[in-house]
């Protein structure tokens, strides 16, 4: 278990230092031809906000599994590092993978689905982002990525969790903490892109 681990935390820095490195290496006129890796902002981001999703689920913890706030910190620090330093590089790569495979089938297909294959697409992309000038479609791959890593948290922190409590405490634990924290995320990030999708229409008419 602990060699799993290790390796998932190796591939997680390997896969977030290789992608930091190429964004920063390639000149602006690359990165507008190649578009967005959401990486770049989804596992920054992630590590700003861990400690107060430490706390938040900490106090989770504290109700649902009754422990005492010492051990409720220890049990969602311990979670939330495997799912910060793990789940979501490799959760996006996963994903990054079928958005490559999938999306060259949607833009072929749209003569046939129409709309279908237009609306397919918006969460299907939302890992690498094509060229876009407007924030709000950052904004709103932001939002649609919080589905995936929400799963992707769970399933990891019920694992972590399991080791102190027993696995259906653990299950759902993990489950309430990650429908607080990134439920307000995906609000947020929702409620930001509506904004500035509004706001960037106002000024195109």
């Amino acid at each position: 278990m602990l060699r799993t681990h290790a390796a998932a935390g190796r591939l997680a820095v390997a896969i977030g230092i290789s992608a930091g490195a190429a964004i920063l290496l390639w000149p602006k006129a690359a990165l507008a031809n190649i578009g967005i890796p959401m990486l770049i902002f989804a596992w920054p981001a992630s590590w700003i906000s861990f400690v107060p999703v430490v706390l938040v689920e900490a106090a989770v913890a504290r109700r649902v599994l009754r422990l005492p706030t010492r051990e409720a910190i220890k049990l969602s620090l311990a979670a939330n590092a495997w799912s910060t330093l793990a789940g979501i590089p490799i959760t996006w790569a996963l994903l990054t993978v079928l958005e490559m495979t999938v999306a060259p089938i949607l833009s072929k297909a749209r003569g046939d689905l129409g709309t279908a294959a237009t609306v397919l697409m918006v969460p299907i992309s939302a890992p690498w982002l094509g060229p876009v000038k407007e924030s709000w479609r950052v904004l709103a791959a932001g939002a649609f990525l919080c589905v995936p890593f929400f799963f992707a948290s769970v399933w990891i922190e019920a694992r972590s969790a399991g080791r102190r409590v027993p696995a259906a405490d653990a299950l759902r634990w993990a489950k309430r903490a990650n429908s607080a924290t990134y439920g307000f995320f995906l609000v947020a990030l929702a409620l930001a892109a509506l904004i500035s999708w509004t706001s960037h229409a106002g000024s195109a008419g």
